[in-house]
């Protein structure tokens, strides 16, 4: 019974330095967000299940990540979401992407006055990316992985991943742009 006892505490050990990441991540990623505490305690449980698999001296946020994504899913697939799927970034014409650089470099000059603003808007705004754009987003500039890493976690290719992160950081830079002008915490150039 030591030995099982042991092993817990190995885990927990483990556990206690990204539980904080993995809530943070499985909120932003469950189209349900009133999930996040269910899909935690899933993956977590999964994970103790499946702790005699981990390889002792590999990475164990890796591994838990993989587990957790894969429960997300589970639970995504559950609400039966439908989302729509345009694989490309729209073509605008040049006026506008002028327009919206412009807003995007007063952003860039004071960030800290747009951002008091954005909570709810910055989190419906990744909501609105696609699932894979989402996912690999927060997984690289959120949760701090590698490109390599989130190839391995969601069995895509490194390719892919970056792909999905720049197009997930086009469209997000876009809506903050719009957002500025909005909310008219910058000029519009127009």
């Amino acid at each position: 019974m030591a030995g099982r006892a042991d092993r817990a505490q190995e885990f927990l050990v483990l556990l206690e330095p990204i539980k904080v990441r993995i809530e943070r991540y499985a909120l932003r990623s469950a189209w349900n967000r009133e999930q996040g505490g269910d899909i935690v305690q899933e993956a977590v449980m999964t994970a103790w299940r499946q702790f005699h698999r981990f390889e002792k001296g590999t990475n164990f946020s890796a591994w838990i990540f993989r587990i957790l994504i894969n429960t997300i899913y589970s639970f995504n697939k559950k609400t039966s979401r439908d989302r729509k799927h345009g694989s490309a970034v729209p073509i605008e014409n040049l006026d506008g992407v002028l327009e919206r650089e412009s807003a995007w470099a007063s952003v860039l000059e004071d960030p800290a006055r747009i951002l008091e603003s954005l909570d709810e808007r910055l989190a419906g705004a990744i909501g609105e990316l696609r699932n894979d754009e989402r996912q690999c987003l927060l997984l690289r500039l959120v949760e701090g992985f590698t490109y390599k890493e989130i190839s391995s976690l969601l069995s895509m290719p490194m390719g892919t991943v970056m792909s999905h992160v720049y197009r997930a950081r086009l469209k997000l830079r876009e809506q903050l742009a719009d957002l500025a002008v909005e909310q008219k915490l910058i000029k519009d150039t127009s």
